[in-house]
């Protein structure tokens, strides 16, 4: 489960496991987003995202590919709510329940976290590190030897003050700068 706060809203988002079509959840829910039109079928998952702004709250249920974790999968700045699931990012207006914008992200392998780091979001994926701006262009994406995951035990991801710190299945080390220049590896 992700919960996000700021002076605006009270944002939770969790996984849905009752998903079975989308006419059942337009009863549960306020909100209906299915950006990529997927069924149960597709081998998809719902995002439950409850919000609470100061003088409502509402819930709405995104609808996005089954490779998606709860876990660090938001930002907020102010009114803007950015979810990544899976290979989407979404960005809504939490003040007039407004779609801003979509993306699929050319990754090989699901992404598992976003992160706003300045004014980009960072993206960390099984096969890819993902730089975006705020318009969700990637400015840079990285890959290593194996995949981002450790069974050693290391974090296979970290953001530091100046650099990114990562580890793939087979131990190897690397860092990178945030303008995405590998520092060692």
């Amino acid at each position: 489960m992700t919960r996000l706060e700021n002076d605006l809203c009270k944002i939770d988002i969790a996984v849905d496991e009752t998903y079975q079509s989308d006419a059942d959840f337009k009863s549960k829910y306020d909100i209906l987003l299915n950006p990529n039109k997927l069924s149960p079928d597709d081998y998809s998952k719902a995002y439950s995202i409850h919000v609470k702004l100061p003088d409502r709250q509402y819930s709405v249920a995104l609808i996005g590919d089954y490779n998606c974790w709860d876990t660090n999968c938001a930002v907020i700045e102010n009114d803007l709510l950015t979810i990544l699931q899976g290979w989407d990012i979404l960005q809504f207006n939490v003040n007039t329940a407004a779609v801003i914008r979509s993306v699929t992200l050319n990754s090989m392998a699901p992404n598992f976290e976003i992160h706003k780091v300045d004014m980009d979001y960072l993206i960390y994926g099984e096969t890819d590190i993902t730089m975006l701006n705020d318009r969700l262009e990637t400015l840079w994406s990285f890959s290593g030897w194996d995949i981002f995951v450790s069974i050693s035990g290391k974090r296979p991801f970290e953001i530091k003050a100046d650099r990114i710190c990562l580890y793939d299945f087979e131990d190897n080390y690397y860092e990178l700068d945030f303008p995405g220049n590998e520092i060692r590896g």
